[in-house]
């Protein structure tokens, strides 16, 4: 559990998982430096429940890496992102995990979604249609980025093992998404019928940041706002999951050039970015 400045819903989130079927887990909370409440309030949940390892960040180093770290630190067979503001049913964990024990080709589990707003009520269900279950790699990483959209399923359950093979979350908004992608060419994607995920959506959400500058700052504190070409990074996002993943030279070769294709079609903003940049250079050379 990745937090920032989360004392309005954290308590909601901690009793959601410490509620669940199934037992046999380690929580970490990595606190992000917040300065409200919330180191309060979760050292008071691991005093009382053994399984809770709260930890606290010196600074804010955004939320990107703040995920990374808990991969890191995770020792379980799986993984389950578990934000702060979110809630699931006590069955969750439990139905998750089984799937992953009997089916060795699925790589993450995920419940269907019902989105809620900030006291809890129904906003509506919202269909993340990533049943991916095709044997082909190719099949599955381009039905993830037709589909994908909320990202909800990254709150499923996933095989720690090749999590940490991924290149996790870059320093960008959006690299959920090709983290996502990502994970569909490891393996499939396994959709629970129940839906047992509730995504909160409050004005104070990350979703609710409205420009990609502000998306920037939020996830890169550090850096600002200053990281330019958008669309290259996440073509060069893309083709580096696919070399980095073991593939056969066929189903790399059709990505590769599937991407390749995707790119040209982006032309036109590619050289848009390509000229900001070389602007911005050289206006800095002459200051």
């Amino acid at each position: 559990m990745p937090v920032y400045n989360g004392e309005a819903f954290i308590a909601q989130s901690l009793d959601s998982i410490l509620a669940q079927t199934f037992g046999d887990y380690e929580l970490l909370i990595s606190d992000n430096a917040s300065s409200d409440a919330t180191a309060e309030i979760c050292r008071g949940y691991a005093a009382r429940d053994p399984r809770i390892d709260y930890q606290r960040n010196d600074v804010n180093i955004g939320p990107n890496r703040n995920f990374n770290l808990l991969v890191q630190r995770a020792r379980g067979e799986y993984f389950k992102l578990a934000n702060a503001d979110d809630l699931c049913a006590p069955e969750l964990l439990e139905r998750c995990a089984a799937v992953l024990d009997h089916e060795r080709e699925v790589v993450l589990c995920y419940a269907r979604t019902r989105l809620i707003d900030a006291e809890g009520n129904s906003l509506g269900d919202y269909d993340d249609n990533l049943d991916l279950r095709s044997p082909s790699a190719v099949t599955r990483f381009l039905g993830a980025l037709g589909a994908v959209r909320m990202v909800n399923v990254l709150q499923g359950v996933i095989r720690l093992e090749q999590l940490k093979k991924t290149g996790l979350l870059a320093l960008r908004p959006d690299s959920d998404v090709l983290l996502l992608v990502e994970l569909a060419l490891r393996g499939q994607f396994s959709e629970l019928p129940e839906r047992w995920f509730f995504r909160r959506m409050h004005s104070t959400a990350a979703s609710a940041l409205k420009t990609f500058e502000e998306r920037q700052v939020f996830t890169d504190p550090q850096a600002g706002s200053t990281r330019g070409l958008r669309t290259w990074r996440e073509y060069l996002g893309y083709a580096s999951a696919v070399l980095r993943t073991p593939l056969s030279f066929g189903d790399r070769a059709t990505l590769l050039y599937r991407i390749l294709r995707f790119a040209l079609g982006a032309r036109g903003t590619l050289h848009r970015e390509l000229l900001q940049v070389v602007r911005a250079s050289l206006r800095g050379s002459r200051t």
